[in-house]
């Protein structure tokens, strides 16, 4: 009798366990995403946030004393942001927009220490955002850090060395976040393509191998045609 209440007793701690993991399992991809929401709220929101107050106290309108107060003037500093995107737009698709913004990226060009940074960002922003460019072409398996160690490396371009043998770019992403990595240049026959499409991939990352696909197809070919540009 003690044994079989000993097992109905193990039997409901599984069924437990297991509601509970399922249970989270549903929550955490939505809590996650309300905080990633949040976050570009308060962001995006934020910027403008002070100027409306300074707008509301030249018109001798009271400063927000409630977290509604504070969710207003956010929300209205997000309308006006999206607002002036929308202008700033439209002024730099006219001629004098566009030789005033000219003007300031010769004069962003040429100051030391930010010329550098300004063209970093502007090259990685456009290679990201433009149509019909691919930041990440190609997924392939590499050896990093050590032979016959695999990691899932991202081609995003080709370079040559003393103008001689062509070398591939491949970003090495970190786990579980793949915002950082390892960028290494490698040549082409040191990769091996794989049939993961950059979403796997980063579901992978993300999960720290959880989520990783039950079979990676993996081929070693030439894909010079690919990687150019």
């Amino acid at each position: 009798m003690e044994e079989k209440q000993l097992g109905m007793f193990g039997q409901f701690k599984k069924d437990v366990r297991r509601r509970m993991l399922t249970g989270l399992l549903l929550i955490l991809p939505v809590y996650v995403t309300f905080f990633v929401v949040k976050f570009l709220f308060g962001f995006v929101g934020g910027t403008l946030s002070p100027v409306i107050k300074k707008v509301l106290q030249f018109y001798g309108v009271a400063l927000p004393k409630t977290t509604l107060d504070e969710f207003i003037i956010t929300f209205l500093g997000l309308i006006l942001t999206f607002i002036s995107l929308y202008f700033i737009g439209i002024f730099a698709a006219n001629f004098v927009g566009k030789s005033i913004i000219t003007y300031f990226e010769n004069l962003l060009t040429k100051t030391p220490i930010i010329k550098s940074i300004y063209s970093s960002v502007k090259q990685i922003i456009h290679s990201i955002s433009l149509p019909g460019k691919q930041a990440f072409k190609r997924v392939v398996l590499v050896d990093f850090p050590k032979a016959g160690t695999k990691s899932i490396g991202f081609v995003t371009g080709a370079t040559q060395h003393n103008n001689e043998q062509k070398l591939i770019c491949v970003f090495i992403p970190t786990t579980p976040n793949p915002t950082t990595g390892f960028l290494i240049f490698t040549p082409e026959k040191d990769l091996i393509d794989s049939n993961l499409t950059v979403e796997d991939a980063f579901k992978t990352l993300f999960s720290g191998g959880v989520l990783t696909p039950k079979d990676i197809a993996t081929s070693v070919k030439r894909a010079d045609n690919q990687t150019s540009g």
